[in-house]
């Protein structure tokens, strides 16, 4: 070991040998602050071992949670290291109770650690979650019980509620700075990773929506996951953004009732409006989320403007895409846009940003122009270049089939796509020609 003497930023964390009135990185004033420790050499995972491609073990737990499962990319990867951000109140801490659940199920051995709730009130959740599987649950801020339990007896999962409320006591920052933060994390995942320990971070996330902390944090760990919804609705989209044993554009639905989170069986139902007929400036788009189809409703609104320079504003579609999309529209048309705003809505809080969703935004825009209601037994999709033509997006045979599926009748789609004959395929060469296609429907 060696002492040294350190300041380093109670902000960001930056660390230097001399004090400074202002941090270089964050601007801060005083933030400054005198730290001495002792600083130890990181030991690493394992021995140094060179293993041959067919000896390399792949062991996932498959826990049952469907949703779930699908987003890590087929269950759970043994020894990973595992991120969960999220809204206070979302559902993080009754997700990770019902994983406990289930591993300790499964005939494995699981640790919750809960550095903000106390044991009568985790002791409630329990019970009122009805689980089958008993789990011990360990409530403390301090890294060293945490270490000890985790020496003391090898579990295949443990649970930190939250990484942001442990603290190291060597260290003189408060609980939640990133120099405790960077500290705490990189000990805990080389403490488990040594023992193969699978390990689930919880994070607070800040007011932008992002995991509060460095950005280390995210990059020391295998997967990284986020809670998404309304607290006061029933639904939550749990997302990926980053993960090491899977792909990272799964996206799943999970329903909060009384007894906790349900992994919903047709998403569909939860993007498309329940009204009968979804009305005038909506659509629906068949959209690939990892390896499942989801159908989404894409809304337009065109009202005449008020002002001299006309209002583009995009939800879940990129604006620069929009300006582009209104032009093309307005030359097939022949008509100018320039006295309406023009708003687009993806539904569900779906963020789309392949190409093939660019006819549906055209659709949905003729569609609030002509006061033209498309029908709910209508889907779309495909690319709009430059020129106004219509080009075939991938997956085109999967997004069909899904629309047969779900009852869909007709999809408006590029030329060339090979007929169905459980469904009416209408091809369109350009623009122009799906303008005329409106028309003759008004």
């Amino acid at each position: 070991m060696s002492k040294k003497t350190l300041f380093i930023c109670e902000n960001c964390g930056y660390e230097t040998y001399k004090w400074m009135g202002r941090c270089p990185r964050c601007s801060l004033w005083d933030s400054m602050k005198e730290v001495a420790y002792e600083k130890e050499m990181p030991k690493a995972f394992s021995q140094p071992l060179i293993m041959e491609d067919e000896d390399l073990p792949d062991e996932r737990i498959i826990l049952g949670i469907e949703e779930l499962d699908r987003v890590l990319g087929g269950g759970m990867t043994k020894g990973s290291s595992i991120l969960l951000g999220g809204d206070p109140g979302i559902g993080k801490s009754t997700l990770c109770f019902e994983i406990a659940s289930k591993i300790v199920e499964m005939g494995y051995s699981c640790l919750y650690v809960s550095g903000e709730e106390s044991a009568k009130q985790l002791i409630g959740r329990k019970k009122r979650l009805s689980l089958k599987g008993k789990f011990p649950i360990l409530t403390t801020n301090y890294l060293d019980d945490i270490i000890s339990a985790i020496n003391a007896k090898v579990y295949d999962l443990v649970i930190i509620d939250s990484i942001q409320s442990i603290y190291n006591t060597r260290l003189s920052m408060l609980p939640g700075t990133i120099s405790q933060i960077k500290d705490v994390s990189s000990r805990l995942v080389m403490e488990m990773k040594s023992k193969e320990t699978t390990h689930i971070f919880i994070g607070h996330v800040t007011k932008e929506g992002m995991i509060a902390g460095p950005k280390i944090l995210e990059h020391m760990v295998d997967t990284v996951l986020y809670f998404e919804g309304d607290k006061m609705l029933p639904y939550r989209i749990l997302r990926v953004t980053k993960n090491r044993f899977g792909p990272i554009d799964e996206v799943g639905i999970f329903q909060m009732k009384r007894d906790g989170l349900i992994s919903v069986e047709n998403p569909s139902d939860f993007f498309v409006s329940e009204r009968e007929n979804i009305g005038r400036g909506s659509t629906l788009f068949p959209f690939i989320t990892g390896t499942r189809p989801l159908l989404l409703e894409v809304q337009a609104v065109t009202p005449k403007t008020n002002f001299s320079m006309p209002r583009r504003l995009s939800i879940g579609y990129d604006l620069n895409r929009l300006f582009i999309i209104i032009a093309i529209v307005e030359k097939a048309m022949g008509r100018p846009l320039y006295d309406r705003d023009i708003y687009i809505n993806i539904t569900g809080g779906i963020k789309v940003t392949e190409p093939g969703v660019d006819l549906p935004v055209a659709v949905a825009i003729m569609s609030d122009y002509l006061n033209l209601d498309i029908g709910r037994d209508t889907a779309v999709l495909g690319e709009i270049g430059l020129t106004g033509e219509i080009r075939k997006i991938v997956n085109m045979d999967l997004r069909i089939k899904e629309c047969v599926r779900l009852g869909i009748k007709r999809v408006l789609c590029p030329k060339g796509v090979e007929n169905i004959p459980e469904i009416e395929l209408v091809p369109l060469k350009n623009v122009k020609s799906l303008f005329e296609y409106l028309v003759t429907r008004r």
